[in-house]
């Protein structure tokens, strides 16, 4: 699969090989040179989250950003408009707050669509890079409920939003699944209620789809073994007609992920015998796998992209490949741009789907090739003493762009070392 993953990692200077080449010559005053093919460079991913009313999107989005917001476990790190940062951060600081049991943040409005940006960057020596944006939507529950929304324009603009997305995250309420465990019949009703309701907007969809079960932390009594766990949840959803459909018809050509993730982790939270799930006095929050379903993005749309060629196809893309990496940089620009062209470079662009906002065929092609020295364990060229300065910042954001890609690449692959039933489809 790591073959696609490349797709991503170079030349998004490409669709600016003019502003590329007139950097190298500004050396007073203006950008740094090769900075504006840079900038071009940067892809937009577009992804939708959708869960009914009191699902947890909220309090995931939260954890979501506090685990990401530092390059402490990976290179890369989130950045957002100040504005977000301060909703985040504030929903966070909430609901880590113990003191008081039962208060959590709010979910959305009905009328309340959220829209984050949230820029991807790492750093090499004293230069921040950004990498690329992950745009999420997350739409308010009583959307996909009311009968009201779904005849007004909103309703169709959230099938607008479903069809033009780059990954789907589906959000299923781990509360719901523990108060059917515990033998509450409403707990089956609402359980089936979701899937009902999500799996419509979901089976249609060309772009992968992340089934995310949330307040993980409510089942650790299920089983000793974190993953027999999750096989008796996968279990569980499956005895629904239709989420056992979609899985079946996406097995072959898409990928379909089921993530568990508490946004507060093991021992904050307990239910008490009304019901309602409330904090544990002195706890403190430790999220779990809340960084797998954005870090999945990326590589899981190269991936099914991957998935969608036939052999012959992949080992022309293969081939071109290899001879890539020995290329200067400026050669690797105007071959990409050629293969854009060609059979192969044309299926391989189908096969992503509705294309990155902003990105040209040529800027995919030559992160594609750029990124194969990731699986084949090859080392690309490295400028030669004569390069310029334009050529040597450019090497530099390919080199850090690649580390952030594979260390992406690694959130999901270590869910699924751990937790192999968190795979659904695409093998």
């Amino acid at each position: 699969m790591d073959i696609l993953l490349g797709i991503f990692l170079t030349a998004g200077i490409v669709a600016t090989l003019t502003a590329f080449l007139g950097s190298r010559r500004r050396r007073n005053g203006g950008s740094p040179p090769g900075e504006a093919g840079i900038r071009a460079a940067v892809p937009i991913f577009r992804v939708v989250a959708l869960g009914l009313p009191g699902s947890g999107k909220t309090l995931l989005l939260a954890s979501m950003f506090n685990e990401l917001q530092t390059p402490s476990r990976q290179s890369y790190y989130l950045s957002a408009a100040e504005g977000d940062v301060a909703r985040l951060t504030g929903w966070f600081a909430q609901m880590a707050d113990t003191t008081r049991a039962d208060q959590w943040p709010r979910g959305t409005f009905t009328s309340e669509t959220r829209h984050f940006s949230f820029g991807v960057k790492a750093r090499a020596g004293d230069t921040v890079h950004e990498v690329l944006r992950l745009d999420l939507l997350e739409y308010a529950g009583e959307l996909l409920t009311d009968a009201a929304e779904a005849e007004s324009g909103r309703h169709t603009e959230l099938f607008d939003q479903v069809r033009s997305a780059h990954a789907l995250l589906g959000i299923i309420d781990g509360g719901r699944i523990r108060q059917h465990l515990d033998g509450d019949p409403q707990g089956w009703t609402e359980l089936h209620r979701t899937l009902n309701i999500l799996v419509p907007h979901l089976i249609g969809a060309s772009c992968p789809v992340s089934f995310v079960v949330t307040k993980w932390d409510l089942l650790s009594h299920l089983h000793e073994d974190e993953n027999t766990r999750l096989a008796l949840v996968r279990d569980l959803l499956m005895s629904n007609e239709h989420f056992r459909t979609l899985v079946r018809l996406h097995s072959d050509r898409r990928v379909v992920r089921l993530i568990p993730v508490s946004a507060v982790g093991p021992g904050f939270a307990s239910v008490d015998t009304s019901g309602h799930v409330v904090k544990i006095r002195s706890a403190q929050a430790r999220p779990a796998y809340v960084d797998v379903p954005l870090s999945a993005v990326v590589p899981d749309l190269f991936d099914q992209a991957e998935m969608g060629l036939d052999a012959t196809l992949r080992a022309a893309l293969d081939e071109e490949a290899r001879r890539h990496l020995w290329r200067t940089p400026l050669e690797r620009l105007r071959s990409a741009a050629m293969l854009t062209f060609q059979t192969s470079g044309r299926a391989l662009l189908y096969a992503l789907g509705p294309p990155p906002a902003a990105v040209a065929g040529d800027v995919l092609m030559g992160m594609f090739f750029e990124s194969r020295a990731l699986t084949a364990g090859q080392e690309q060229a490295i400028p030669g003493p004569h390069a310029g300065e334009a050529e040597r910042r450019v090497d530099e954001f390919v080199h850090v762009r690649r580390q952030v890609l594979q260390d992406m690449r690694a959130k999901p692959a270590m869910l699924e070392g751990r937790l192999p039933s968190s795979r659904l489809s695409g093998s």
